[in-house]
């Protein structure tokens, strides 16, 4: 049985869509992993770049709120939706031992992973996530830091709760209009754990076949390191 990676995709597109954007990346991974690609939790408007191509493919998914206007949706940890994607993805489709996480499914990987390394901290159950991918991913209340602006405190708050040490690497396209928390995501991880790779692109999955062939090389270079 091969091990198996976990994708979650963007704010407001779904499971379909995304194995379409990440078709490329998937294709080299899975002669040794099996992918999963789990539906988000919410009803979603459509995201970035994804009307008029998909239309009639609705409904679109996000998998926490997230409105630019004010930080009220969002939580700190995700503490509502962390323990749905454990009770309803982890539990019955894993363990999982890798997860790739695009735009808003690297904010929601970022708490997930945050969270499994607490727990082991506290129980001692074992964390089987090994290595997380980040691409154009978002920050936690959209990483402001203008004081005037009430989502700063709680980007803050959200941050004072501890960084990921799980091996990741961080996929920044210089085009892409997200790239400024992209960056801010970067800081809720291990500087000693952490890897960059700024490339040329926008605000979607990476095309070029050497960037995606980087992308296999680090997850399975770190799937290799612990077996």
């Amino acid at each position: 049985m091969r091990p198996k990676l976990l994708f979650l995709h963007g704010g407001g597109t779904n499971a379909e869509i995304f194995r379409l954007q990440a078709r490329k990346l998937a294709q080299l991974l899975t002669s040794r992993f099996e992918i999963v690609f789990p539906e988000g939790f919410n009803e979603s408007w459509a995201g970035p770049g994804v009307l008029p191509m998909f239309e009639g493919c609705e409904p679109f998914r996000q998998w926490l709120y997230d409105t630019p206007s004010k930080p009220e949706p969002e939580e700190p940890d995700w503490s509502t939706g962390v323990p749905r994607l454990i009770k309803e993805v982890l539990e019955p489709r894993g363990p999982f031992v890798g997860v790739v996480g695009f735009s808003q499914g690297a904010k929601a990987a970022m708490h997930l992973l945050r969270f499994l390394e607490k727990r082991e901290r506290e129980t001692g159950e074992v964390n089987p996530i090994m290595v997380m991918v980040s691409v154009c991913g978002t920050a936690p209340f959209q990483g402001v830091k203008d004081p005037a602006d009430p989502r700063a405190k709680a980007h803050e708050d959200s941050l004072a709760l501890g960084k990921v040490e799980t091996p990741s690497i961080h996929l920044i396209a210089e085009d892409d209009p997200w790239k400024p928390e992209s960056e801010a995501l970067l800081e809720f991880f291990d500087p000693g754990t952490r890897g960059v790779i700024k490339y040329k692109g926008g605000h979607y999955m990476p095309k070029d076949d050497e960037l995606n062939q980087r992308i296999v090389d680090f997850v399975n270079g770190e799937y290799d390191g612990m077996y």
